[in-house]
């Protein structure tokens, strides 16, 4: 890995230290039908924005 790959892992890592906790509360309050709603949505969103950038983006 150079140097570069290392400071992104780093930066993802802190972020999913950030996000976890937020996102394991509310799991817990709103209950498993509501957060595999939500995932299925967020799914089709990056799908969405994938299709849209392998057909209109970059290179």
């Amino acid at each position: 890995m150079v140097e570069g790959q290392i400071l992104q892992l780093v930066a993802l890592l802190a972020v999913l230290i950030l996000v976890l906790p937020g996102f394991l509360y509310y799991t817990r309050r709103s209950g498993k039908a509501v957060l595999l709603r939500n995932i299925a949505i967020w799914l089709g969103v990056a799908l969405v924005v994938a299709f849209l950038y392998k057909t209109f983006g970059g290179g």
